[in-house]
């Protein structure tokens, strides 16, 4: 699993978390794909509480949902900002960011946080990627920062596609609940979207959640 950073790291690794923030707000020259990371540590935050987690574990959600395409640090912008398809070799290089996210990151924080970095494209029918695991393989936090990664991406412009409304995000979760993502946590972002915002910052209303079948 452990590989060398491409030249475009330069071969350093982010030492602690505030290094990681502060490298992340210095260094995403895309405004959007910073509040990308933002939004999605909100959601994974959000979804959290609906799934009843503990304190300690909404705080590596946090740092996972910001931090997850941390390795996206290396890879060149014009494949980042490019307006048509990837090619092969492009595709193949931005398929590595989860490890190169690992790989900037180094050690000395939670092994569960580094888990969603490296596994957030991962999905339940092995058809995701670094790895291809299958389901029982990916970590919870892994299957949340990809719901989340997964809601803000269609409801954000790209360059190369428009924003999708969120009853049409909404709706392309519905088709891979079970089969790519996990049905559970796609529920209980649902619920932390559709309660009212005060909620949103405490614990859910249970009467409200409602499994997908």
């Amino acid at each position: 699993m452990t590989r060398q950073p491409l030249p475009q790291t330069g071969g350093w690794q982010i030492k602690g978390w505030m290094e990681a923030v502060v490298a992340l707000g210095h260094m995403v020259k895309n405004r959007e794909a910073l509040g990308h990371n933002r939004r999605v540590a909100q959601l994974c935050v959000q979804i959290g509480r609906q799934l009843a987690m503990t304190t300690t574990e909404l705080r590596v959600l946090a740092r996972a949902g910001l931090l997850h395409d941390i390795g996206k640090l290396a890879i060149p912008d014009q494949i980042l900002d490019k307006h048509s398809a990837l090619d092969a070799a492009e595709w193949t290089l931005m398929r590595s960011h989860p490890e190169l996210g690992l790989s900037l990151l180094g050690q000395g924080r939670s092994r569960r946080e580094m888990l969603a970095v490296l596994y957030h494209h991962e999905r339940l029918d092995g058809s995701g990627y670094p790895y291809g695991l299958g389901s029982v393989s990916i970590p919870i936090e892994a299957r949340i920062v990809a719901v989340a990664d997964t809601y803000d991406a269609l409801t954000s412009d790209r360059p190369y596609r428009k924003a999708r409304t969120p009853h049409e995000a909404r709706q392309v979760l519905l088709e891979e609940a079970g089969r790519r993502l996990d049905a559970t946590v796609i529920t209980a972002m649902f619920a932390a979207l559709d309660a009212p915002p005060i909620a949103r910052q405490g614990r859910p209303n249970r009467g409200t959640f409602q499994p997908i079948s």
